[in-house]
């Protein structure tokens, strides 16, 4: 009986801390924020477990792996600096909308 208690307390303080994280971001992020921030990434990093993030940052390796690849394969060479940076910089801000609008926008 009071570990049903003390697992509905947890329960509901998890769920309180999440409402919160929410309210405060809310508040706090405009529009490039709220697509290209973090704040998926925080509140993955509530609702999620480890080995879930590590899929995702694993997806996040693979998808990068691709436009260098076809780079290569186009090309037929390896790609430059300024390529590269180019190509890890879309990569994340691609990612990084992807990882927003699934943890943060996307379960409302």
């Amino acid at each position: 009986m009071e570990m049903e208690m003390e697992m509905e307390m947890e329960q509901k303080q998890e769920q309180e801390l999440e409402q919160e994280l929410e309210q405060e971001l809310e508040q706090e992020l405009g529009f490039i924020s709220r697509w290209f921030g973090f704040g998926g990434w925080r509140a993955m990093s509530l609702k999620t477990r480890i080995f879930t993030q590590i899929v995702y940052r694993f997806i996040f390796l693979l998808g990068l792996a691709v436009p260098i690849i076809g780079y290569g394969m186009v090309t037929g060479s390896d790609p430059g600096g300024l390529a590269l940076l180019g190509m890890i910089v879309g990569w994340f801000l691609i990612f990084q909308v992807m990882i927003n609008f699934v943890f943060f926008e996307g379960s409302r």
